[in-house]
């Protein structure tokens, strides 16, 4: 057997408890995605540098071997990396035993489009008392693994959709479905809107100079929908993305000013405020080029060539769609 540990935290405390283990040390919530080990392996060095989870895209890729135990936290990130190993497992025949690190909980989502805070298991106390393994079945492997094969695509269509109508076949679909929404421009009547977790980053900012610690104490004191977002992202996330609005922008919207930080902390080596007129792109976006692409999964946000938009159904819940203005006349399929 082989217990596969979400996060460094985590394994360095089952650790302890378990052993062999392996760790998933790595956020697939932000960044590209690929179906295959080898195009998934060198996606994700190219985005952070390095390669995170090296020792399991290793086991992965060395055939049907030992039972996979997955410790599962309650995250969209431990969904998705659960469904990334069911997918491999499923197709070399492998088992998935799944120990849940917080089964018996229910998964309140509050009304609204935002995805709710993650909160920080105590590992340590999990370690004492392990959760019992469930074997998956291998139709559960396959339902698993197709969601990792819909997050991978160039269209988050699919995916989107999965989420809204099947979120009874685990609790953190519908979760996981509004924060990949969330990621994506909104389309309005007039044309498209920011992403809300845009929306809600840029909101932050003023004409004083501020840095993303800044910014980030302040969404944790005073916007919970905000702070429930970065408890998804992580802090560094919100850095890089305040980066970008500035470089990319050529600070016509949002202005960069170099800070001089002994640490080197991302998090305080720039500080940001609204150029002059900035704002007005929080009433509505004229142009998807303005905003700085994201990747998510298989997908692009923010690209004029494919331009996924974030809409609402009757009860409120977000899904996309592709979008495309010609001329006067507005579709969306």
């Amino acid at each position: 057997m082989l217990y596969v540990t979400i996060g460094h935290l985590a394994g360095t405390a089952l650790r302890k408890a378990l052993s062999p283990v392996v760790v998933a040390d790595d956020n697939l919530l932000i960044g590209p995605s690929r179906i295959g080990i080898e195009d998934h392996r060198a996606a994700r060095a190219r985005y952070w540098g390095n390669a995170p989870s090296r020792q399991l895209d290793e086991h992965l890729a060395s055939g049907p071997h030992d039972d996979l135990y997955v410790l599962l936290p309650p995250t969209g990130n431990g969904l998705l990396t659960l469904s990334r190993i069911c997918f491999r497992a499923h197709e070399t025949g492998r088992a998935v035993h799944v120990m849940e690190l917080a089964a018996g909980t229910s998964l309140a989502l509050r009304p609204g489009i935002d995805p709710i805070r993650e909160e920080c298991l105590d590992t340590s106390r999990i370690a004492k008392r392990l959760p019992t393994a469930v074997r998956w079945s291998s139709l559960q492997a396959a339902f698993a693994g197709a969601l990792w094969r819909l997050w991978c695509r160039p269209s988050p269509v699919a995916f989107s959709r999965f989420c809204a109508s099947a979120n009874d076949l685990h609790p953190q679909l519908a979760n996981l479905g509004r924060y990949h929404a969330g990621l994506f421009p909104r389309r309005t009547k007039g044309g498209f809107s920011l992403a809300r977790f845009d929306e809600l980053i840029l909101r932050q900012l003023c004409g004083d100079w501020l840095t993303p610690a800044t910014v980030y104490a302040r969404a944790i004191a005073s916007s919970p929908e905000l702070g429930a977002w970065l408890s998804c992202t992580g802090d560094l996330y919100l850095a890089a993305r305040l980066l970008a609005w500035a470089t990319h922008t050529q600070g016509r919207i949002v202005e960069r000013r170099r800070e001089s930080s002994p640490s080197g902390s991302e998090m305080l080596a720039w500080s940001f405020r609204w150029c002059k007129g900035g704002a007005a792109i929080l009433d509505q976006l004229p142009q998807l080029q303005l905003a700085p692409s994201v990747t998510i999964g298989g997908a692009v946000a923010y690209d004029p060539a494919q331009p996924w938009a974030c809409r609402a159904d009757a009860a409120g819940t977000p899904y996309l769609v592709r979008s495309a203005v010609r001329g006067r006349r507005e579709s969306a399929e």
